[in-house]
Parts: structure tokens; sequence; C-alpha cells
């Protein structure tokens, strides 16, 4: 038993003792960053070469081919011709190259000479049309800014005839018309009944008498009703008669609601009778001394009444809402007034962001002005010169120059036949030795005719060198155990009294060499999205931080041209050492 207390008390220690280091080395452990290798950029030459190696053979001769299809135009030499290196064998029709060169040339001359008068003349006018829209602009503010603050003072004027609520100005305004509305209301009132009476002889009994027989007598009931509908009319229009008499602008405004309400009860009395008088017009037949333009005349009256009657009442009920829209009017008007405010700011911050556009529009078009006057620059003909070369290119596939001293063995096309790129046009018998040599799809693109050539003989060592150049780019492939190649002949220059043929040959092709340019090994370029975008890491005050780049040409050596981004001597990081 005592022994088991033992044994449980070492394992307990042993957890605690445990747990306790990695607690302290967690916490008071001292944590290290991550370690880079860097790698500076340098400045020198950066050249890219393909290397293969062959085998030298006896150049018996060379067959040449165009390096694109068309008509044959001229052929220049003849069988046995011996030729030099560059003299022209023969080549395909050229007019549409020629013109094409022509037209680059004379794109190119044409920036080279500058900008015409007409030109200048445009940008010119383009600069005093920015002009005039950009002082436009600034007028076009002033009247808006003028029109904004006129909208604040009036709807600051508002607000102020607003304040006091039901004794406001604004509602003592509104209860003045009121008033008078009234009073204009009553002569409606009494030129309704006045021309109802006129027809029914209610109260001006002898006002109808040339046709009392005849009213009504197609329908009797409707005379009844209308005389009834006349005395309610009377009545109501009694009642507000005197309600309206005794008001004026010092009113209470309770008795000035009620006379409003009692006219718009009495203007709807009234709008009954006359409808009532016109329906009996209408039931009147025109009879005896009554004629058809006398009672057509009649009917007009009562209309024009009516019509009358209508718009009374209608002015009535926009009164009261008028009335009633002035006692709330103080917090309409200080919503008003808080829009015109928001107004005034935005027309400022609108035209002010509008005239930057247009000051913008100005500089660029002065900017444009300036540019033209002052000649083109070489980054801009570059273009134009790259055009230029570019179909000096394009015509010279469609010529044949002798790529080394020879004779002429064989023409196999005449003037005027299609000759294919595919098809050898002229063999050429070489009395120097050529190596054939296969090139991987990747690096044949890197290579052109007449492409610089290093030669070294496994026989002489690296020591000796032989200079040739590039004879022959095969256009169809190879396929080698599953990979494309390209075959490729060099001929070699060099006087070859030292030279056997079936030499094992290590040729080295120059394609391109840029001059004192900025590298980096290529491992240390990486890129987002693919190869959309690249970019370098270094270490800013203890920090991994990315920097685009440009690249430029891929060398040897695995290296690679920068040409934006990075500076001289600055340390990039290769890789990152994992702790």
């Amino acid at each position: 038993m005592s022994f088991y207390k033992k044994k449980k008390f070492w394992i307990i220690l042993l957890i605690i003792l445990t747990v306790g280091g990695g607690v302290y080395a967690k916490y008071f452990g001292e944590e290290k960053g991550p370690e880079y290798d860097f790698v500076k950029v340098e400045r020198g030459d950066l050249k890219q070469t393909v290397d293969a190696t062959g085998i030298v053979r006896s150049a018996d001769h060379i067959n040449l081919h165009f390096e694109l299809g068309g008509t044959v135009e001229n052929i220049v030499v003849k069988e046995g011709d011996i030729v030099k290196v560059g003299d022209l064998l023969t080549n395909l029709r050229l007019a549409e190259l020629n013109a094409s060169v022509s037209q680059a040339q004379a794109n190119l001359n044409q920036k080279l000479a500058g900008s015409t008068k007409e030109d200048i003349r445009y940008y010119e006018s383009a600069v005093d049309v920015a002009d005039a829209d950009l002082e436009k602009t600034k007028a076009d503010k002033e009247n808006a800014i003028s029109v904004a603050e006129s909208g604040v003072s009036t709807a600051k004027n508002n607000l102020n005839l607003a304040v006091g609520g039901e004794n406001s100005q604004i509602v003592q305004d509104t209860y003045n018309d009121a008033v008078a509305l009234s009073f204009s209301s009553l002569t409606v009132l009494d030129n309704g009944l006045t021309q109802a009476d006129n027809i029914l002889g209610i109260n001006n009994s002898l006002a109808n008498d040339e046709f009392e027989d005849y009213l009504s007598t197609l329908n009797s009931s409707l005379l009844s009703k209308a005389k009834s509908d006349y005395l309610t009319a009377k009545l109501e229009r009694d009642k507000v008669k005197t309600k309206v008499l005794g008001l004026n602008t010092v009113s209470l405004h309770e008795d000035i609601d009620n006379a409003l309400l009692d006219l718009e009860s009495s203007l709807s009395s009234m709008s009954n009778l006359l409808t009532s008088v016109s329906a009996v017009l209408s039931a009147t037949p025109p009879v005896g001394d009554l004629s058809q333009s006398e009672l057509d005349a009649l009917k007009t009256t009562i209309e024009t009444s009516r019509s009358s009657v209508a718009t009374q009442y209608t002015n009535i009920i926009n009164q009261a809402q008028s009335i009633s829209t002035s006692k709330n009017s103080y917090l309409t008007y200080a919503i008003a007034y808080e829009k015109s405010l928001d107004d005034l700011e935005n027309a400022k911050l609108q035209y002010d962001s509008l005239i930057k556009v247009k000051e913008a529009a100005y500089k660029q078009a002065q900017a444009n002005l300036d540019k033209i006057k002052a000649g083109p620059r070489e980054v801009d003909v570059a273009y134009y010169r790259a055009a230029l070369q570019q179909s000096q290119a394009s015509r010279s596939k469609a010529m044949i120059y002798a790529p080394i001293d020879g004779v002429v063995t064989k023409i196999h096309k005449k003037v005027g036949e299609l000759a294919m790129a595919s098809e050898i046009m002229v063999e050429v018998l070489s009395p120097h030795f050529e190596i054939e040599v296969d090139i991987p799809e990747t690096d044949i693109v890197k290579l052109a005719l007449s492409d610089k050539v290093v030669v070294t003989l496994d026989a002489y060592g690296d020591e000796r060198e032989f200079m040739g150049n590039v004879v022959l780019i095969d256009p169809a492939s190879t396929n080698i155990q599953d990979v494309v190649y390209y075959k490729v002949k060099v001929a070699i220059d060099n006087d070859e009294k030292d030279i056997r043929s079936g030499m094992t040959a290590n040729v080295l092709i120059s394609t391109e060499t840029k001059e004192n340019v900025l590298y980096l090994p290529f491992r240390s370029i990486l890129t987002h999205n693919g190869f959309d975008k690249r970019y370098i890491r270094v270490v800013e005050n203890g920090e991994l931080k990315e920097k685009d780049v440009t690249v430029g040409l891929r060398g040897d050596d695995g290296l690679i041209e920068v040409e934006t981004g990075v500076e001289e001597g600055q340390e990039v990081v290769l890789k990152i050492i994992e702790e």
C-alpha cells in the first residue's frame, strides 16, 4: 500500500512538471521571428541564349525556303552562280508588303514631323471651348446660388409669419380672406335666388306672367319640387346672411368658421334649387308667347347661376382647408425653411463639384495643346518605329538571302509559280561544315535566322570557340520521347582546317541581349493570379511586404530583367527560412 502511494506521488509530480514547463515555454520563452534569405538587385548586361548539342557534318548543300507562301516574283540568281552572305536570291510578290512598309514609314515620318497648323488650331479651339464652358458653369453657379438664397429668404419670411400658431399673421390672413369670400358668396346666393324666382314667380309674382301657364306642363310634379326647394334655399340664405353681414376682420375665428359652414350648407341648397329649376324648364314646351329661343335663354341663365354656385361652393371648401392648413403652417414652413437651406448647400456642393470637372477638362485641353506644340517624344514614336520594323520583318519573310558564301545548285520554282513556306525554293552548296541540333518548342520561338552562334567542340574543350550563325529553322516539328522539337542548322564561319566531320559540338545561340539593366534571380519573382501580376517581397521595419514589379527579358543563369518596381542594390527576399 505504501509502494502504491509512492508511485502515485511521482506520477502526479511528473504531470505537474510537464504542464508547468509547457506554460513557462509558452508565456516566458523567447519568441523568434522568421528568417530570410536575401538577394540584391544588380545592374548589368543580360543575355538570353539557347544551348544544344549536335554532331558536325559536312554541309554539302543548304535548302532555303520562304517563311510564308506566295507567288514568285523575281529570281536574281541562276544555277551555278557564286553568292556571298546577304545576297538576295529570290523574292515573292512584294507590292502589298512594300505598301505596308511605305505606309508604316509615312506614319513614322508624320509623327516625327509633329503637328500641323490645323491640328494646333483644333486643340486651341478645344481649349477655348473648355474655358468658355468653365466660365459658364461659374456663372450658372452664381445664378443657382442666388435663386437658392432667394428661396431661403422666402421660406424664412413665411416661417416668421407662421410664428404664433392660432394668432399668427398667416392664420389671420386666411381668416381675412374667408370674410371677403363670405361676402362674395352672399352675392352669388342672392343672384341664384333671384334667377330662380324669375322662373318660378314666388316672391316676384309678375316675373313669369308670359310663360307661367306653360311652366312644367310636361311634368307638373317638377314644379312643386322646385317651389319647395326655393323656400328651403331662401330660408338657408336668410339664415347665413345675418351671420355674414355681422363679420369683419376682427371677428372671432369661431364666428367665421360657423359662417363658412352655413355658407357651405346654403350654397348646397342653392345648387339643389337651380337643378330643380333647370328640370322645370326642360319640362316646359315652347308654346304660346314662349318661343324656343326665349326658353333656351332662360335655361342658359339658370346654368350660369348654377355654375357660379358650384364654383363658390368649391371656394368655400378650399378656404376652410386653407384655414386648417395655416393653423399647422409653422411646422410646414419650418420644414420648408430647412429644405431651402439644404437646397442652397446642395447647389453649392453640386456646382463646386461641376466646376472641378470643368477645370479638369480645361487643364486636359491645355495639356493636349501643350503636348502637340512641344512635338513628339521618343516614347510617342516608339509604336510607329515598331510598326515599321514589323512591316519590314514581314516583307523580309518573302525574300531569300544567301545565309552563307556558296554556289547555287538548284532553283525549284519559276517566276509566277506558287511557293509554299514548307517547299524548298533554292539549294546552295556550302564549303563549310554545319551542325544540326534539336531545339525544344519552349526555346524555338526565341530563335531567328542569322542569330549568332558560339560553337565549342569536345575535341578542343571549352577554351577554343568557333563562330557561326543559324541558317535554317525547320517549320516541321519532331517528337522525341513525347517532347516536341524543331531541327535547326548552324553554319560555322571559322576556318575549318581543324574541324572533322563527326565531332561532338556544343552550340550556344545568342537570341537577345540587353545592356545596363536591373535584374534578379527568377526565383525571387512571384505571381498573383497566374501570370497576370508579378511582385517581389521585401522587409521594411521588420515587416514582410509585397511590391509590384514588371519584368522583361528572361536571361541565362536563372536571371530575369526587372523593368519597374526595384532599385539597384535593393535587398529582395529570395526565400523564407522556416523555424
